[in-house]
């Protein structure tokens, strides 16, 4: 029986029987994880008060078949970022993340920049009050998650012809971009994507860059209006494509924008891949 040691973030947990609690890992040498933690509702000794959403921890467990859930026998909590449960913009965007990894990451293939990035992005939500440039941060981070997962968008040219930006329609500052196809369309080529919706060419070009942005210059850059729209749209159709469902915490985070904040709007049974805490939110 392998034994297994590693450190991780928790990005999914749902209680499993009067003591167990079946939970998602994302861990640094094995990837997205799915693990039973026996006992850990009970234990304080082997399981103190780690067994949280966005926790990063460090456990020690045995995997007895390939395709069966690794067991966890003890866990130590290494940062528990308790800042992103008490702000609850931040919470909704982070379980928002949670269930991007959860829902289109690979079981058990290695993703170092994967794991890297949330460390990030959990550092960043953990940072109240938050810059004013957040959104374009969150945007940001959610093109590289993307981009790391393998739903890169290609963004140089048309998919179809293979024409290339600038040279389709010079006068209409426009290009369409298609989720099923996973990139831009040109004028000439757009009846075939019934789909494809227009994306400006400033979005174009800063989407092709935001992949190759570390720390310091994400907290430079700002988006116009019209950018961050575009960007959110593209992003959000990628994932839906892919992962072949709607975001259950994307409704929730939207509804939050909608109502400027309210946190009045969340019903208690909002989502099941997201735990209950003291907004309702599960």
């Amino acid at each position: 029986m392998p034994r297994v040691k590693d450190k991780a973030f928790i990005i999914n947990k749902t209680d499993y029987g009067e003591s167990d609690i079946i939970i998602t890992l994302f861990s640094a040498s094995r990837g997205k994880i799915s693990c039973i933690a026996k006992g850990a509702k009970r234990s304080r000794r082997r399981f103190p008060g780690s067994i949280e959403l966005f926790s990063q921890i460090s456990f020690i467990g045995f995997i007895k078949h390939p395709l069966a859930l690794t067991r966890i026998d003890e866990c130590q909590l290494l940062n528990p970022y308790l800042a992103i449960q008490e702000e609850l913009k931040g919470y909704l965007n982070g379980c928002y993340f949670l269930e991007i990894i959860n829902r289109c990451a690979a079981e058990r293939q290695r993703n170092q920049k994967i794991f890297d990035l949330l460390e990030d992005l959990f550092t960043f939500l953990s940072e109240v009050p938050y810059n004013r440039n957040f959104n374009c941060q969150i945007r940001l981070f959610e093109l590289q998650i993307i981009t790391l997962l393998g739903f890169k968008p290609e963004l140089s040219q048309c998919l179809d012809c293979g024409v290339e930006l600038g040279n389709d329609n010079p006068g209409d500052r426009f290009f369409h971009f298609s989720p099923q196809s996973g990139g831009l369309v040109c004028n000439r080529c757009r009846p075939r994507h019934p789909t494809a919706f227009k994306v400006s060419q400033g979005t174009i070009n800063l989407l092709n860059q935001a992949h190759r942005l570390d720390n310091e210059l994400r907290n430079k850059v700002n988006f116009t209006p019209q950018v961050e729209i575009e960007s959110a749209r593209l992003c959000r159709a990628l994932l839906r494509w892919h992962s072949g469902c709607n975001f259950k915490s994307l409704k929730i985070l939207e509804r939050y924008v909608e109502n400027d904040g309210l946190p009045d709007f969340i019903p208690n049974h909002a989502s099941n891949q997201i735990i209950s805490n003291k907004y309702g939110v599960r």
